[in-house]
């Protein structure tokens, strides 16, 4: 019983993977053709971020991007025209200059010329204002103001169907954004993918602001001749293999994603960085400049210092040669006095004085000379009796004194 459960069950499997295996098979078959085809396709020169062109006219975008790795899945190989407007665009498919327009908005109108195939994406139609204008919701907001569109776009479309708007048609969107930013309108109806590119691009994103809800989605897909049907039923397993990869997605992502905004994590911690640095050589800077501005005023009230030492030793030298000066005088005068106070040879007879010289002087010369006393010549009372008594001077000072006294 165990053996034939087991035997069962590996049957099954071995059906399983060959089942798979054809079914794999089966598939590749069906989006892999074997025979090439080479396409021609019609693509605007701006028109991001679906189209757009490098300096040396090569196409790139998102619609560049899907429609190449749906032909190399269809194994298609195909040549880029370049054209200027929508309406070359248009013309080009219709005359048969182009096989397909990658990524086309499909609309009422536009699929009576076209064939198109399942969609790629989808794009939402929406209203923009300036940043700072309120009040503007929907389309009935927008009765009796200037509402910009561009020419063969589907806010065209939208706009025709409410006739109490009175739109203002723009050969282009570039001219559509200009003319809102500068005021000369005051709404814009465009596919908001388009219109945010080219406002970040232009860096005025900030200054418009989508107004109220989408007006509409609108599918977009690859747009053919009417009636090739065999090159739809090419692009179509194609296009539905590759929208159900990673690639798709990554694809949509580096076009249609969000920038990532300036002050990332990464930037805000090296401009955090930045700032404390800054700060921490600030305030270096600002420590050694107060250690060099106290230095400074160390050193000044350093010289003051020294150059009052410097004063005061100049005063106590002249202090102290005065004081020596003043001593050396007192010496001499004292040592005079000293030899005043010895023993002076004087004659009995004249009174005169010897001096060291052996020469002899009145007894008031020498003590001028050897002092600092001052005579002044007066006359005794005996000598005035005794050598001018006639004159009786010290009788008549006596009758003076008691006059006065009485």
């Amino acid at each position: 019983m165990l053996k034939s459960n087991c035997f069962v069950i590996v049957a099954v499997l071995i059906y399983t993977f060959l089942s798979a295996g054809f079914s794999h098979s089966s598939s590749a078959q069906a989006f892999q053709p074997s025979q090439p085809l080479t396409v021609k396709a019609a693509v605007l020169k701006n028109f991001p971020p679906h189209y757009t062109t490098d300096a040396n006219g090569k196409p790139s975008g998102f619609a560049v991007d899907v429609l190449e790795r749906v032909a190399q899945i269809a194994n298609i190989q195909v040549e880029y025209i370049v054209k200027e407007d929508w309406q070359e665009v248009f013309e080009a498919l219709k005359s048969g200059e182009a096989d397909l327009i990658p990524d086309q908005g499909i609309t009422d109108r536009r699929e009576q010329w076209f064939d198109y195939s399942i969609p790629t994406e989808t794009s939402p139609i929406r209203i923009f204002v300036l940043a700072e204008t309120a009040g503007v919701e929907s389309l009935d907001d927008l009765i009796g103001k200037k509402t910009a569109v561009v020419a063969l776009n589907v806010g065209e479309a939208i706009v025709a169907r409410k006739p109490a708007i009175k739109p203002i048609v723009f050969d282009n969107v570039e001219a559509a954004l200009l003319s809102l930013l500068s005021g000369n309108v005051d709404a814009l109806i465009f596919p908001e993918p388009v219109l945010m590119t080219f406002a970040r691009e232009a860096r005025v994103d900030r200054r418009i602001k989508r107004a109220g809800s989408p007006l509409r989605t609108v599918k977009r897909g690859i747009a053919v001749r009417k009636g090739n049907i065999t090159l739809l039923n090419r692009l179509n397993p194609a296009i539905e293999q590759f929208l159900q990869s990673k690639e798709y997605s990554r694809i949509y992502t580096k076009w249609h994603g969000e920038p990532t905004p300036f002050w990332n994590t990464f930037r805000v911690t090296l401009a955090m960085l930045g700032f404390l640095s800054l700060t921490a050589v600030i305030m270096g800077y600002w420590r050694y400049r107060s250690m060099a501005v106290l230095n400074i005023e160390l050193k000044k009230q350093i010289r003051l210092r020294e150059a009052a030492e410097q004063d005061l030793k100049a005063s106590y030298d002249t202090l102290e040669q005065k004081v020596e000066e003043r001593t050396r005088k007192l010496k001499a005068a004292l040592s005079e006095v000293k030899t005043l106070s010895g023993l002076l040879p004087i004659c009995s007879h004249c009174k005169k004085i010897r001096d060291d010289q052996g020469y002899w002087k009145q007894i008031e010369s020498y003590i001028q000379e050897h002092s600092e006393a001052e005579f002044s010549h007066s006359i005794c009372r005996d000598c005035a009796a005794k050598h001018y008594p006639e004159l009786k001077i010290y009788e008549i000072m006596d009758a003076e004194d008691n006059e006065s006294s009485d």
